[in-house]
């Protein structure tokens, strides 16, 4: 089925115009049965087809990355596109939020953003989100606090955000947050702030991508016992932070990027950690039970 227009407004108006009109001046009652039997089918047609696509995008391009599976709202916004939605922000948001509203999704992706404070505070005030991934932007105390009391919210995906040791506080207030996953230069996070992460009580996800990130984040992040799932990238994992890493007692997949591991390091990992699932630089190593 040939999938309705991304820029298709958020009222359609099925008829072609003004109903035909009999010689005396009435209107024929056949004519408007007819225009309106058309409507109703049009109408539900659409609403079939939106109901069934994967992703509602807004404003769709052959570039935008494909929906994590769940009915979503996507809008970019790449500096050398010339539609008005996509150029400025502020109107790719609200085209976004109001199909993510009028279809009931529960899921929100802005590629290639700038959210703001007042963005994020805006996306938490819909109740009904679980995923939100942004890119780009920047989020302050008071905006993470709000996503933090976001009651449905499980998984946040955060790219390029601009996120400080006050921002990540608010933020591990979240009840509801499973998955975490903050990467970019942007961040400026301490050790200290992360571990504060450990007060989540549903996160057993979390993927740090932190240039340059020290050795101190990984002991962090090692002293959060809940974690099922930990992918590290940039941040500097040594012998030592990987047998701390490995004492976590839930711990069931370990990915780390850029880590400064040695082979002895890692032929102690699975000796003493014979099933866990380990990627090494995106690769499974030799060694990797669950190696496909």
């Amino acid at each position: 089925m040939t999938r309705p227009a991304a820029n298709l407004p958020a009222n359609v108006t099925p008829s072609n115009g003004h109903p035909s009109r009999s010689r005396d001046g009435k209107v024929g009652v056949a004519t408007m049965l007819s225009s309106a039997v058309v409507a109703v089918l049009v109408v539900s047609v659409l609403f079939s087809i939106l109901r069934r696509d994967e992703s509602i995008r807004l404003p769709a391009t052959s570039d935008t990355p494909a929906s994590t599976g769940d009915s979503a709202a996507v809008a970019s916004s790449p500096a050398d596109d010339p539609t008005p939605a996509r150029r400025d922000p502020a109107s790719a948001f609200a085209t976004a939020l109001a199909y993510l509203v009028d279809h009931g999704g529960d899921t929100i992706r802005l590629d290639d953003f700038a959210a703001t404070a007042e963005h994020f505070k805006t996306l938490a005030a819909v109740e009904r989100l679980r995923v939100i991934r942004v890119e780009g932007g920047e989020l302050n105390a008071s905006a993470a606090a709000a996503l933090a009391a976001m009651p449905h919210l499980e998984q946040l995906h955060l790219r390029g955000v601009a996120i400080d040791d006050a921002a990540l506080r608010s933020l591990s207030g979240s009840q509801s947050v499973w998955l975490l996953n903050l990467a970019g230069d942007q961040l400026r996070l301490s050790a200290a702030a992360i571990s504060e992460l450990g007060q989540m009580p549903r996160l057993h996800q979390l993927r740090l991508a932190i240039p340059s990130g020290d050795r101190q984040i990984a002991a962090a992040v090692a002293d959060i016992e809940r974690l099922r799932s930990v992918h590290l990238i940039g941040i500097a994992v040594d012998d030592e932070g990987l047998r701390s890493l490995a004492r976590l007692p839930e711990l069931e997949s370990l990915y780390l990027d850029d880590a400064m591991v040695s082979d002895q390091g890692w032929l102690w990992l699975f000796d003493n950690r014979p099933g866990l699932h380990v990627h090494i630089d995106q690769r499974h190593h030799d060694r990797d039970p669950q190696s496909h």
